[in-house]
């Protein structure tokens, strides 16, 4: 996200993500969490004296958003005001990030990271922003749009990766299967699709 004062990154995910981090980091214990409630919204600091950092989150029913601070002592307030200039609209189905008409905000870059439990990692880009990691003509035709393999390959032939993209007007999503030979992947090809709103 970027505006005329400020540059940053966020993180958007399942609610809980960070608070489950937390609990496998080995540092765990020596982390100072705060929490405030407004309304609905959950706010969260997570210190990490050790690496002098604080991870900030907006917590809400379903999803949420963090970024990564330098310094320790950061008043829970100050997520809140470095996405004034966002819309965030949280639902089962997802999280939308958009800049609000008029704050002078834009959203650099959207991507979504995502598995698909025991067959792929997905991320999902803009068409726009992923258009020399799209072939410009063949593919396979399919419910999602069009699709392409772009496999790492041994010397000896034996698939190493298997990567696949799909392509419609609005996404490009890569699908990295977590077999190499990707064999469950496939079947799935046949019926999933990416939308960006």
């Amino acid at each position: 996200m970027t505006s005329d004062t400020n540059r940053f990154r966020l993180h958007s995910g399942v609610r809980g993500g960070q608070e489950s981090v937390l609990v496998h980091n080995p540092d765990a214990a020596a982390a100072k969490v705060r929490e405030a409630s407004q309304g609905r919204t959950r706010l969260l600091s997570i210190e990490d004296a050790k690496h002098g950092g604080t991870t900030l989150v907006w917590q809400g029913d379903f999803h949420e958003v963090s970024t990564f601070v330098h310094g320790i002592d950061v008043p829970l307030q100050t997520l809140p005001s470095m996405v004034a200039g966002l819309d965030l609209q949280d639902s089962r189905d997802g999280m939308v990030v958009r800049a609000r008409p008029g704050s002078g905000v834009r959203v650099d870059y959207v991507m979504g990271g995502n598995f698909i439990p025991a067959i792929a990692s997905v991320t999902v880009k803009p068409l726009e922003s992923a258009t020399e990691q799209v072939p410009r003509s063949g593919g396979k035709a399919v419910k999602g749009g069009r699709t392409w393999r772009d496999d790492e390959i041994a010397d000896d032939g034996t698939v190493l990766r298997r990567r696949v993209v799909l392509a419609n007007g609005s996404t490009a999503s890569f699908l990295d299967a977590l077999e190499p030979t990707g064999r469950d992947l496939v079947p799935l090809l046949e019926t999933i699709s990416f939308t960006l709103s």
